[in-house]
């Protein structure tokens, strides 16, 4: 598992890459070994034997196979005992492979922060690692493969014709209730629709093709009522102020966490290397459970309402916020730090008069994007109690109101385009 010695690295540097890339690479064979077993031979081959042998007139060879492993597609796992075997097997291959040097592990675990200089010494290691660039080809090419095949991707469904038009109905509703613009859309849409319609009719009796011919769309528009408006106004206002809420007060928690989070102001004590592991783990918890899963757990604690909502967003805003506040300081310049420290300060006269104001902008741009992504993520906390005008769309989507939800899906737009342009301009007047 050595990296070639014209590969520029410090020799301690060289010993722990060395590890990395043998754990990586045994890694990278367990996951292909898991792949090729549960995908490729599972999900794709056994089925398409399956198929051939309980075709109406079987292939014996495919029920031999059939029989032998007993498969069913209806009931068949890949057991998790399975799973260990096929990992364990192909971690074996990983570590024969990492033991060459040659491998994806060892490569990816070499080539950051590598600088080479000599024209020489690049072509040698791009020769080096011709095997690497390989296998990491064949990693990419069998994760897509299980990408299309556990998202069950078919493309044909696209096309199918009920489908599209059950797709082109409700389009066409929702339409119909954009404000201003809604009832003239509505009339190019049902134009264009229809004349698809007749092309596929025309086409259809043309070649002879089997089936009913398709019927035009014939719905009416009937635009919101004024009246609605208030109410969804209403709603949408107290998304806005619901998310300004949660970014107002999480704003001041997560400015005091940021330097208890901060790799390079945590470093001088047990306590602060303590905090530093507290703080790192907090916000690892929280931004790992989406703000719609802590409106649910707020509305069973305070009740279904707006306040829900906010407290939801201010738990996830703080350790957002946290996280960039603290990189942010892990980033400034270690001078202003260092001659401060020369004095005898304290560590809350380094952090306030050598970290504040080389943080101060980036913070507030911070700031400002996380009220942003606030506003859009206000809509959807309603849909669970959270309040807000979720609350209102999800009641439309229950009741096919979809006229209402096109009404409420561009007021929602118009807001959030609204408040992405403003935060823009901050964000640009400020740096």
């Amino acid at each position: 598992m050595r990296i070639p010695s014209f590969v520029p690295l410090v020799e301690s540097e060289r010993r722990s890459r060395e590890r990395v890339g043998f754990v990586i690479e045994i890694l990278v064979w367990g996951y292909l070994a898991l792949v090729g077993a549960r995908i490729i031979w599972w999900d794709i081959i056994l089925p398409f034997i399956e198929g051939y042998a309980i075709d109406d007139v079987p292939r014996a060879w495919a029920l031999s196979i059939v029989e032998k492993l007993a498969y069913d597609s209806r009931y068949s796992e890949f057991s998790w005992t399975a799973c260990g075997i096929v990992f364990a097997v192909g971690a074996l291959i990983g570590a024969a492979v990492g033991v060459t040097g040659r491998g994806f592990g060892p490569w990816v675990a070499s080539i950051s922060k590598l600088q080479v200089n000599n024209p020489e010494d690049s072509i040698r290691i791009r020769e080096h690692w011709s095997f690497a660039r390989k296998e990491g080809v064949l990693l990419l090419a069998l994760t897509i493969l299980t990408g299309w095949v556990l998202t069950k991707v078919q493309l044909g469904k696209m096309v199918e014709v009920v489908g599209l038009q059950s797709f082109a109905r409700l389009v066409m509703q929702l339409a119909c209730g954009l404000p201003v613009i809604g009832q003239p859309l509505f009339v190019v849409l049902e134009t264009l629709f229809n004349g698809i319609v007749a092309l596929h009719n025309a086409v259809s009796g043309l070649f002879g093709t089997a089936g009913e011919p398709l019927t035009k769309f014939t719905l009416e528009c009937v635009p919101t009522d004024a009246s609605y408006y208030g109410n969804a106004v209403s709603k949408l206002l107290e998304s806005v102020y619901l998310a300004f809420m949660a970014t107002f007060f999480s704003v001041p928690v997560a400015f005091v966490l940021a330097f208890f989070g901060a790799r390079n102001l945590t470093r001088h004590s047990a306590f602060t290397r303590f905090s530093y592991f507290a703080v790192r783990l907090y916000i690892n918890i929280t931004r790992s459970i989406e703000p719609i899963i802590w409106a649910i757990l707020f509305s069973v604690w305070i009740g279904i309402g707006p306040f829900a909502g906010a407290l939801a967003l201010m738990v996830h805003s703080v350790s957002s916020l946290v996280k960039q506040y603290s990189e942010a300081i892990e980033g400034v310049d270690d001078g202003p730090i260092e001659a401060l420290e020369a004095t005898g300060a304290s560590h809350v006269a380094v952090a306030w008069f050598a970290v504040v104001p080389q943080v101060i902008l980036p913070y507030l741009a911070f700031t400002i994007y996380r009220w942003d992504i606030n506003v859009r993520m206000a809509t959807i906390i309603g849909l669970v109690g959270g309040g807000g005008i979720g609350g209102l769309l999800i009641q439309e989507q229950g009741l096919a109101h979809w006229t209402q939800v096109g009404t409420l899906a561009a007021l929602i737009f118009i807001v959030v385009w609204t408040m992405d342009f403003l935060s823009a301009k901050v964000r640009e007047a400020i740096q």
